[in-house]
């Protein structure tokens, strides 16, 4: 299988059943980064023969829960690519409404607004962070 991007760590996946999240993620991600690579799949299984074809992934944006994340292995493979993984959709919202002690990755909750998709672009070091202390929600 050939490995894209080589040298171009400037690719984003976007793996959402929503439409309009989808055009704003891309939207934001167009606006940060305009030379960006942007993979869009309507599914996480289907995301994965796609993660595997880059080197390099900058942030994986999956509409799913911490138990699909880690019964698909999607965190590893992504982190693997040296990229970041952004969940979303209404299982991530329900775990993150709870708490829960699953939820080890960022949420992308809704209403999205693009302060929102931008703060899981940027670098770990530029990020506003998390000032509520609720675990996986970042402003």
């Amino acid at each position: 299988m050939e490995r894209l991007n080589r040298g171009c760590p400037h690719v984003y996946l976007i793996a959402s059943r929503n439409y309009l999240v989808t055009c704003d993620i891309c939207d934001a991600i167009l606006d940060f980064d305009p030379a960006a690579e942007i993979s869009v799949l309507r599914s996480q299984e289907a995301a994965l023969p796609a993660l595997s074809r880059y080197r390099g992934i900058a942030v994986a944006f999956m509409e799913c829960g911490s138990e699909m994340v880690a019964g698909l292995r999607i965190d590893q493979i992504a982190c693997s690519r040296g990229g970041r993984l952004v969940l979303m959709g209404r299982e991530a919202e329900r775990e993150l409404e709870r708490q829960s002690q699953l939820l080890l990755w960022p949420v992308l909750a809704r209403p999205v607004s693009t302060r929102m998709i931008m703060s899981h672009l940027m670098p770990l070091g530029e990020r506003p962070g998390n000032k509520t202390r609720v675990r996986g929600l970042i402003f």
